[in-house]
């Protein structure tokens, strides 16, 4: 018999007797919790600029029953090759949006961050005892928060728990790789890049069976994962892109540009997120307090996805959700043997802990669909630091035509509004070389945004209120200010100045 099961049964009379909840599960109340506060900041959900370009991608592929295999959208590189990597993850947004309106893209993001910490729930509390299993639901779900945005990464994040959990699962108990896990993989690769670690995880946990085998030589180890790995590889490719979808992600790799520019690429200020360094410093709490000595492949992996977090604060999700299921095993063999399980407190844990009734489960459905009611009332998206409204407005009433330079963070609002623009998040498009001038202009390099002016011909600008490209361009001959709010500020060309 498993310690799983060991505790069970020496909790099962005082847990029978526990007083029961009407949603009887963490697993449940988990999900609940986490869409509910997602649902509750609703807007938060939409503050990004790739939210208004997933859509109108997915509403151009559902207008022409096609994948767009060259640029539509922008004045600057038209007709460029692009590859459509999330082109799935794109249709189901725009189909949303376009049944829905923004409501719907609202709680289809927040119902999938919720199902993916369901998920996680469900398979901590198979190897941890409840407590522990819920604060650590509880850490990542604070890490999940700030990144839970309306984009394909969000979708893929159900994926991802199941794919590392049943992965890590198979591994601790010494079996083979499930090969039914193959279709996530397909899946996975046409919704969001991120399947990409999913076959880094693979592949390592496949070195860990060679090295650290159970009952099988390391032979026969090696053949079994090696022959998952390369299943999961042509499953990846299984895409309208096929090699150069896979490829895709590699690229973005390769730009020193964004890496060294956008937020989400950049290390974590820990000022700005304490979540992170109350997650870490927990972690080394728990791993001295305890005494858990996790064996070294696990510990390479522990500290790998800490490396990945301190690198880019975007793959704080990777911590927050694999970081947990990869020491549950080893951690939970020492809590089981350190935590009472005979008090009523842990048996009232423990009744949680176990699969929800039918009618738990109906009375979630209905809670959850109550409150997707609730969010889905009318949303009027009015001027904020991704939809420069007004100042498009205002360039449209005074006829401001022709290409336009845009700061990045408004290019996604002009393509959802049909108006080429001239830089936005499809950054692996317009490749490093672009992007550092566009960035030096920016940053007002008034050598770099005069060339900007120049070679692409433009005839009018939309930037951002406070940034120094748009200071720059305040006082610089043949250009004159025609508009400005708290967000965004509008520039023509004075009629006559050449170009």
């Amino acid at each position: 018999m498993s310690e799983a099961a060991r505790r069970d049964a020496a909790i099962a009379p005082a847990a029978r007797a526990a007083p029961g909840l009407p949603v009887s599960s963490w697993t449940l109340l988990a999900g609940l919790l986490f869409f509910a506060r997602l649902l509750a900041a609703r807007r938060a959900l939409l503050n990004d600029p790739d939210t208004y370009l997933h859509i109108a991608a997915g509403r151009w592929i559902l207008a022409h029953h096609a994948l767009p295999l060259h640029d539509p959208f922008s004045h600057s590189l038209p007709g460029a090759p692009w590859v459509c990597g999330e082109w799935l993850a794109e249709v189901v947004l725009g189909a949303t949006y376009a049944h829905l309106g923004w409501g719907g893209v609202i709680v289809l993001t927040a119902a999938s961050a919720a199902a993916a910490l369901a998920l996680l729930a469900h398979f901590l509390l198979r190897r941890l005892p409840p407590l522990p299993a819920l604060i650590a639901v509880a850490a990542a779900a604070a890490l999940l928060e700030p990144h839970m945005l309306a984009r394909p990464h969000v979708l893929a994040l159900p994926l991802l728990v199941l794919w590392s959990a049943l992965l890590l699962a198979a591994r601790d108990a010494g079996r083979g790789p499930p090969f039914a896990l193959l279709p996530v993989m397909t899946l996975w690769a046409n919704l969001h890049a991120s399947f990409l670690f999913g076959l880094a995880l693979a592949a390592f946990l496949g070195g860990e069976a060679v090295l650290q085998p159970a009952e099988r030589t390391r032979a026969a180890e090696a053949r079994l994962w090696g022959g998952f790995v390369a299943a999961a590889i042509v499953a990846a490719l299984l895409t309208p892109h096929g090699l150069a979808g896979f490829l895709q992600p590699f690229r973005l790799m390769r730009m020193p540009a964004l890496q060294t520019s956008f937020g989400e690429w950049l290390s974590p200020n820990f000022q700005q997120s304490p979540d992170l360094e109350i997650w870490i410093l927990g972690a080394v709490f728990v791993g001295f307090a305890s005494g858990v000595r996790l064996p070294p492949m696990r510990l390479v992996l522990l500290i790998g996805l800490i490396h990945l977090m301190l690198q880019h604060v975007r793959h704080a999700d990777l911590l927050a959700t694999v970081g947990p299921l990869a020491v549950a095993a080893p951690l939970g063999e020492r809590l089981n043997a350190l935590l009472p399980s005979r008090s009523r407190v842990a048996a009232w844990f423990a009744r949680l802990a176990r699969p929800a009734s039918l009618a738990a489960g109906a009375l979630a459905l209905a809670i959850a669909a109550a409150l997707s009611v609730a969010a889905m009332r009318p949303l009027i998206r009015g001027n904020d630091a991704v939809t420069p409204a007004a100042a498009l407005a205002a360039a449209q009433a005074m006829g401001l035509s022709g290409p336009v330079l845009n700061s990045e963070a408004f290019g996604g609002y002009l393509v959802f509004g049909g108006v080429p623009d001239f830089i936005d998040g499809r950054i692996e498009m317009y490749g490093n070389a672009f992007l550092a001038r566009d960035l030096a202009a920016e940053r007002g390099d008034r050598a770099a945004l005069r060339h900007l002016l120049a070679h692409y011909r433009i005839a009018w600008a939309l930037l951002q209120r406070r940034s120094a490209e748009a200071t720059a361009m305040a006082d610089m001959a043949g250009w004159r200010r025609v508009y400005a709010d708290n967000d965004a500020v509008v520039y023509r060309r004075v009629a006559g100045s050449g170009r």
